[in-house]
């Protein structure tokens, strides 16, 4: 570029030393207005090649600024030459012998998170619940903690769990309430349980004392099978029936549950499997829509106490639930209803009694976290039928929060002998631990 600047410099003073060279002639007019034309022409000529060579020297300025900007390709010489050294520097390692080795550069190890959470998954999931009332009334005026469990459930492995509930209470000191192992997941569906367990024996007998809906156990329950319900050691199977074998225009499950116990219960009075207590139960569910479904079981359980004295027992339960999904926490009602029937021996007449029981709850959500309730009971002495006794239980519940709950409940009761109590009751109950108030 420099070169052309130059040239064109020179060509420049070439040009102008004749004219200046010029006007130092005298000359005529005709002369001068010659002069002035040829410098004019001389002029633009010279203003075009200086514009010529202007776009010639940013053109190659241009070509420079591009050609620096390729990276030259190897060629096949070069891959070849790269080759040929590389040869000959391994015959020149070889030839000097074993060198020692070199340090290579560690590679970074990838980050390693904590695991210190983890370490719970060795330990069982242990949760705590306890419940305080006080009663006031005709036959109960005190103010204690009833019953305090402690829970503890954990997989085993991806085939079984196991459970260990602990009831503490004044009156009976400590009690395993339940403790079994459990396999889910077996062959065709099929659920095996091995253990001390409460048996599903219709809707509630499964539920522990701090899941009830209301604050005791029906008096059915309680007079067919003990204060605290039917609870023995065993083994227990369920199955879920196949689709298949449900009618095609059914929105529903079918499961069948067989439970073989040692019949321990005061219904049974045998401690030891030489007298097993078979237990079968056919429990269907349907939906009935989007916001309720109903569910509805048979169940039976038989035994043979001490002198060959029978004891049988055979109940029916109707669960009907209605939640609307768009009010879930603010509507909610279920019904439910439990008839049970009672053939037992007498232990000492050795004649057999039939006695009838049962109970019926309605339950709603009024408000969000309050529940407004009335359960009827009526039951008859399994080894006296003729006594009879009926209790009606109206409750409110406010749950506080999935970890706490209050209720209030009234209780009317009337027994044979025509004798009426009215006992008034407050009731909190509190869960710790991952597992709450279960009602399966």
């Amino acid at each position: 570029m420099r070169r052309f600047r130059v040239t064109w410099v020179l060509a420049l003073a070439g040009l102008w030393a004749p004219v200046a060279g010029a006007q130092e002639v005298p000359a005529t007019d005709a002369t001068v207005q010659l002069l002035r034309d040829e410098l004019a022409r001389l002029q633009a000529e010279m203003g075009a090649r200086i514009e010529e060579l202007e776009a010639r020297v940013a053109e190659l300025e241009t070509e420079d600024a591009a050609g620096a900007a390729i990276v030259e390709e190897p060629t096949v010489e070069d891959d070849e030459l790269a080759a040929i050294r590389q040869a000959a520097a391994a015959a020149v390692a070889r030839a000097a012998g074993p060198q020692p080795e070199t340090a290579q550069p560690e590679t970074p190890a990838q980050p390693v998170f904590g695991q210190e959470r983890n370490l719970n998954r060795l330990n069982p999931e242990i949760s705590v619940t306890g419940i305080v009332e006080g009663f006031a009334g005709d036959t109960q005026e005190d103010f204690q903690p009833t019953e305090f469990e402690l829970d503890a459930q954990s997989a085993l492995d991806p085939f079984s769990r196991m459970r260990l509930t602990l009831a503490f209470s004044e009156e009976e000191g400590v009690d395993v309430e339940e403790g079994f192992i459990q396999y889910s997941g077996l062959p065709s569906g099929l659920d095996l349980k091995a253990g001390k367990f409460r048996q599903r024996f219709g809707a509630l007998n499964q539920q522990h004392l701090h899941a009830l809906p209301q604050t005791t156990y029906p008096l059915v329950l309680q007079a067919f099978f003990g204060e605290e319900g039917l609870a023995q050691t065993g083994v227990g199977f369920s199955w879920v029936l196949p689709r298949s074998w449900a009618p095609a225009s059914s929105k529903g499950a079918n499961e069948v549950i067989v439970e073989i116990t040692d019949g321990s219960s005061e219904a049974f009075g045998g401690e030891t499997f030489d007298r097993l207590v078979p237990l079968l139960r056919l429990k269907n569910f349907w939906d009935l829509g989007a916001a309720a479904w109903l569910e509805w079981s048979l169940t039976g359980i038989s035994g043979r106490a001490e002198g060959d004295l029978d004891s049988t027992v055979l109940g029916t339960d109707l669960t009907v639930h209605w939640q609307p999904p768009a009010r879930a926490k603010y509507r909610e009602v279920t019904w439910r209803t439990e008839v049970l029937r009672s053939d037992r021996d007498d232990p000492e007449t050795g004649l057999s009694n039939r006695a009838w029981g049962g109970y019926s709850y309605l339950e709603g959500l009024v408000a969000r976290n309050w529940y407004l309730g009335l359960r009827y009971d009526l039951v008859e002495d399994p080894l006296a039928p003729e006594e009879e006794t009926w209790g009606l239980f109206p409750y409110v519940t406010w749950w506080q929060s999935e970890y706490v709950r209050l209720r209030a409940q009234y209780g009317i009761t009337e027994g044979p002998d025509g004798e009426r109590s009215d006992v008034f009751g407050l009731q909190a109950t509190w869960a710790a631990g991952p597992h709450k108030h279960e009602t399966y």
